[in-house]
């Protein structure tokens, strides 16, 4: 919520229920756990591949879907994810 809060200039708490997760504390230490566990897989080159051309999927559909109910700013918020995760997978 931080980000798109800042990236969309929005009043704090307003317009981000979209990023809220309460059953998740801390969401830093979501991600850090989550890329740790996803590093920690054994996949091949194939397999990781295939799982980042579903995100891209994931995120091209998310950014349509978001672009028809809130405009372009979405777009740079799924950029910037979408990099962080092909960085954090080791494709880029």
């Amino acid at each position: 919520g931080g980000m798109a809060t800042k990236s969309l200039n929005l009043n704090e708490g307003k317009g981000i229920a979209f990023y809220t997760f309460d059953e998740i504390d801390s969401a830093s230490d979501f991600i850090s756990t989550w890329y740790r566990k996803l590093n920690a897989l054994d996949l091949t080159e194939e397999e990781k591949e295939e799982i980042v051309d579903e995100a891209n999927l994931v995120f091209d559909l998310n950014i349509e879907i978001l672009q028809e109910l809130e405009g372009s700013p979405f777009q740079a918020i799924f950029s910037f994810a979408w990099k962080s995760f092909r960085e954090k997978v080791g494709l880029d």
